[in-house]
């Protein structure tokens, strides 16, 4: 039927700039109330708009959406180059959809874990944000 395509990960380490060490907040997706406090957290060792890689306590079943809280610092004013609004609160982050295609125990005793995860959806100005702040690294 449907041929399946091989994700490249080379889209994630080569994109430029993407070993900047950003601090995640990651949850299973789910439609039910999400505040049930059960957010990791993470610090991604490479990102780019294609996906992520980055270490976590827990261990991820492969295809396993996930909900991810990427905090950029200072992504409001980032972004506000994309957007025409102003807001009263400043947000610090913005959310990631995307699917677990690996995950390998780092460290000793399997304590921490390396998961890679292919972007599913990200907001289009938040794309560009972090395009931005990546550009922008030093």
């Amino acid at each position: 039927m449907g041929e399946k395509t091989v994700f490249d990960i080379d889209l994630i380490k080569s994109y430029p700039r993407s070993s900047r060490k950003i601090t995640l907040g990651v949850m299973p997706y789910n439609l039910a109330n999400e505040s049930n406090g059960s957010e990791e957290k993470g610090q991604t060792t490479y990102i780019s708009p294609h996906g992520m890689e980055f270490q976590s306590p827990k261990d991820y079943v492969d295809g396993t959406l996930l909900k991810i809280n990427v905090t950029l610092p200072d992504y409001w004013n980032l972004k506000q180059k994309f957007v025409d609004y102003g807001r009263v609160d400043t947000p610090g982050k913005f959310k990631v959809l995307a699917k677990v295609l690996k995950t390998e125990d780092i460290g000793k005793r399997g304590k921490k874990k390396l998961v890679l995860v292919q972007t599913v959806n990200i907001d289009e100005v938040d794309e560009q944000v972090l395009k931005s702040f990546l550009q922008e690294a030093k």
